[in-house]
């Protein structure tokens, strides 16, 4: 009997130790670099979408390759990683 009782003891101790270090890991954090600011996107005057409607702008492209302004409800859903919606 005096064995099970220390095995026992020993679980116990184990599961404590356990659940206390578990609280420590999950209140831990990460420190991510991220940039203090995004980059600046230049969308030239004339190729900005109309009041009203929104364009799907990609950085990489060149003005005159981006797609064509549309509703800003359909095309809010359509932008990819790396796109950006703007607004007129």
């Amino acid at each position: 009997m005096k064995r099970h009782g220390f095995c026992y003891c020993k679980l116990i101790a184990a599961l404590l130790a356990t659940a206390i270090l578990g609280g420590c890991a999950a209140h831990a954090s990460v420190s991510v670099p991220y940039p203090a600011e995004p980059a600046p996107i230049n969308i030239p005057e004339g190729h900005m979408p109309p009041p009203g409607e929104c364009r799907i702008w990609y950085p990489e492209m060149p003005p005159g390759q981006q797609p064509p302004p549309g509703n800003c409800h359909e095309l809010e859903h359509q932008v990819r990683p790396g796109a950006i919606l703007v607004r007129g």
